[in-house]
């Protein structure tokens, strides 16, 4: 069994008419399916995982364009080794990251 990644990006997304297509507007952006789609109470979560910081940076950055849609509830880097490491994007409405 091989180690698991070490970075994480997540999304949550409010499961309103528009998820299907922001599903596949969030898998456009990250160039990659997730590897993990969980649903609970109301909010669709989207896992993609990375052996290196880069290429999660490089992810969260092309999700962050939909970080401003109300559905778009959560994005998240998360460093798996070191959560003190892990942040969240915020949104413009929050004052930004």
């Amino acid at each position: 069994m091989s180690p698991r990644p070490k970075f994480e990006v997540i999304v949550w997304v409010r499961k309103v008419g528009t998820c299907l297509a922001l599903r596949d507007e969030l898998v456009g952006l990250a160039a990659d399916e997730p590897h993990e789609v969980s649903e609970c109470e109301g909010i669709v979560e989207f896992h993609w995982r990375f052996d290196s910081f880069a290429k999660a940076e490089t992810a969260a950055a092309a999700l962050a364009a939909l970080r401003q849609r109300a559905e778009v509830v959560l994005l998240r880097l998360s460093n798996c080794d070191n959560p003190q490491a892990s942040f969240t994007f915020k949104d413009a409405r929050d004052g930004g990251r």
